[in-house]
């Protein structure tokens, strides 16, 4: 599934849209997988539900954080540019509504 990315505080015109993709989404009990791709990036998410609301977890880069609703774009890309830079933060953050829309989540 493909997505538009949009940073509207990049300095240079060029660094303000991007392409992200998702693939080999896999629902499971608590939630689903999927690999995140965008800006050269790739993440492999594990997404779940926990007794305060979702979380993400991205094994291979050490990092996890909590979620709101998975189309909460802003609230969501504010909590993950804590853990990464802002471009992956935010392609992450429309992953997850991507996914979301696709009522995959």
């Amino acid at each position: 599934m493909r997505f538009i990315c949009k940073n509207a505080d990049a300095e240079l015109p060029e660094g303000r849209f991007w392409e992200g993709r998702t693939e080999s989404i896999k629902r499971n009990v608590d939630g689903f997988e999927a690999d995140v791709f965008g800006r050269g990036s790739h993440m492999h998410i594990i997404v779940g539900k926990y007794v305060n609301g979702n979380y993400v977890c991205i094994p291979g880069w050490g990092v996890g954080s909590p979620l709101a609703a998975l189309d909460d774009r802003f609230w969501n890309r504010e909590q993950l540019s804590r853990h990464l830079g802002m471009v992956d933060a935010i392609t992450l953050s429309e992953a997850l509504c991507a996914i979301k829309k696709a009522e995959l989540a």
